[in-house]
């Protein structure tokens, strides 16, 4: 059985990391079936997603860790995706590459960097989604969210950065024939750069209405497809 590293900084990584061998372990030895398995950072984490799916009988399962960059959900994608074999794999992350912006002062290489920055987050997320296919699991791409936090110098830059990753991931998944879940429009304001009031407490992480719009989202995505969750 594949046991990935813990590779955030915060405590609940080494906390997850653990919960999810013995939890990979169990659904090995078992051989259970598996419809859909969430992986990414911390949006996924808090996500309560037995609450909006399963519904009809399928099998959900959550490997979201808070603090994961896309290059930490990258390491752990053989362990935490690949040996479980779903039929399906939603992958969201990104959002946490960015905080490397908040301990720069404004230059004009930060715009730069948030070009480099996107670009990462595309390159790690297309190594997924090819191992996906290569291991005969269906990925299904997720847009990053906006973010609403005026207090970061640095937050009318992230979404400008949120903007170019997303731009990226959509038109991967018009080159790979996959479905994409563009959350992104669904949540931000009339200027289209920043999180809807009343989607979050914190401007970052969506609660229950934010959650709300994201499991209709993926719901219709799906159904147009003939899909269901």
């Amino acid at each position: 059985m594949i046991k990935p590293e813990v590779f955030g900084e915060i405590a609940a990584s080494g906390v997850r990391r653990r919960q999810f061998d013995f939890e990979n372990e169990i659904l090995i030895t078992h051989k259970t079936p598996i419809d859909y398995v969430f992986i990414g950072d911390s949006i996924t984490h808090y996500w309560e997603v037995q609450s909006y799916f399963g519904r009809n009988g399928s099998f959900i399962v959550n490997r979201g860790i808070s603090g994961d960059i896309s290059t930490f959900v990258r390491q752990r994608f053989e362990g935490d995706v690949v040996q479980l074999q779903p039929c399906y794999v939603i992958i969201q992350v990104g959002i946490n590459n960015f905080k490397a912006l908040d301990t720069w002062s404004t230059n004009e290489t930060d715009k730069v960097r948030a070009e480099a920055i996107a670009a990462v987050i595309a390159k790690d997320i297309r190594t997924m989604v090819l191992k996906a296919q290569e291991s005969g699991i269906i990925p299904v791409l997720a847009s990053l969210l906006p973010t609403n936090r005026p207090v970061y110098k640095h937050d009318e830059l992230r979404n400008e950065g949120v903007r170019l990753a997303n731009r990226k991931l959509l038109q991967m998944a018009d080159e790979l024939a996959i479905i994409f879940l563009d959350y992104h429009s669904h949540m931000v304001d009339g200027d289209g750069t920043l999180l809807r009031e009343g989607l979050s407490d914190d401007g970052v992480h969506p609660h229950v209405r934010g959650y709300d719009i994201m499991a209709q989202v993926l719901r219709t995505e799906l159904q147009k497809r003939t899909l269901n969750i």
